[in-house]
């Protein structure tokens, strides 16, 4: 379904300069994470829960609104980006919005997203949608999946959208397995995606894979670079935000909302019990959780191993909960 916004804020890009899209990931890493960590121009403090200016919606956010999928309570005075990608994006929802990074891509450059909800119905009517084969690309990393850079020029120059899976990645294969996104059987993926993502959200399927909104940085990257197709800002912006003469920005920028959460991340780890705990985000932060995550799985097969061992012997009713715990 076609996600509509309010009209939006004002608008700037957080930038010093354009450059030539880097075809190196670790180039092109180093890139994002510089801009992930620059200072934000104003306190992020200043950004609190406002209520959502969508006609009909009356959640309090911070940010955005997911549902909406537009900016909420921007403080006055502060600039947000606001682009136009070269490619429409189509965001296949199948996860809980709320922690979608895409949805955040959405929101910075909502003229350009679409987004398709599979809890209400939007695998079907994106199966009902027109699409040629040879103007769809879907990104994802499937055995079938080829890079870019081995598709011809004339073979990127028909297309016209790319369709991104927002998900668990052990939720995966119904999604794909359904008939209107299968028919859409130009696949590709990164040529050389990072072995870690930046992304605090944990997940046990190996290297290489990482959130929609990282996925769609470095997919444009390429698209970029082979191309010559880059981000624009919708509206006029001031010099020294970034912007060249023909209005286009550091692509860094639909990465806003993702830099802005790092930011409320950091802030909390600064203070408190977690103090000098490892940021979610870093590789010993990833290596805590999983550590944190492999030790409450051995814990839960050790209980199901007592339950299962005194309901045998008759020792317990059911299985129960205070029986378990008093072995």
């Amino acid at each position: 379904m076609l996600t509509s916004s309010p009209p939006p804020p004002a608008t700037t890009t957080y930038t010093p300069s354009i450059s030539t899209p880097a075809t190196d990931h670790i180039d092109t890493s180093a890139s994002l994470q510089a801009y992930l960590a620059a200072p934000l121009p104003y306190a992020i403090d200043d950004w609190v829960k406002a209520a959502c200016p969508s006609h009909g919606c009356t959640a309090e956010k911070r940010f955005y609104c997911a549902k909406c999928v537009c900016w909420v309570g921007v403080p006055a005075g502060v600039q947000v980006p606001r682009l136009r990608l070269p490619l429409e994006v189509n965001i296949i929802i199948a996860d809980n919005r709320k922690k979608s990074t895409a949805i955040q891509v959405g929101v910075v450059a909502t003229e350009s997203v679409r987004v398709w909800d599979t809890w209400t119905g939007g695998l079907e009517e994106l199966a009902a949608e027109p699409w040629e084969v040879d103007e769809t690309l879907v990104l994802f990393p499937s055995q079938d999946a080829v890079t870019l850079n081995a598709m011809s020029f004339e073979e990127l120059t028909v297309i016209k959208r790319v369709v991104v899976l927002d998900s668990r990645w052990n939720n995966t294969t119904t999604v794909l397995d359904h008939p209107g996104v299968r028919r859409l059987t130009k696949r590709v993926k990164l040529k050389n995606p990072p072995q870690e993502s930046l992304c605090w959200r944990y997940h046990s399927k190996g290297e290489g894979l990482l959130s929609s909104a990282e996925a769609l940085y470095y997919f444009f990257k390429d698209y970029e670079w082979l191309t010559h197709r880059r981000v624009k800002a919708v509206h006029s912006v001031t010099e020294s935000s970034g912007q060249n003469e023909d209005g286009e920005v550091m692509l860094e920028e639909i990465m806003h909302i993702f830099r802005l959460n790092i930011n409320v991340i950091k802030e909390s780890y600064n203070k408190g019990a977690r103090k000098n705990l490892p940021l979610p985000m870093e590789a010993a932060g990833k290596a805590r959780i999983k550590a944190h995550r492999s030790k409450q799985r051995l814990e839960a097969v050790a209980k199901k191993s007592k339950r299962e061992i005194l309901q045998k012997e008759g020792g317990v009713h059911h299985g129960s909960k205070e029986a378990i715990e008093d072995t």
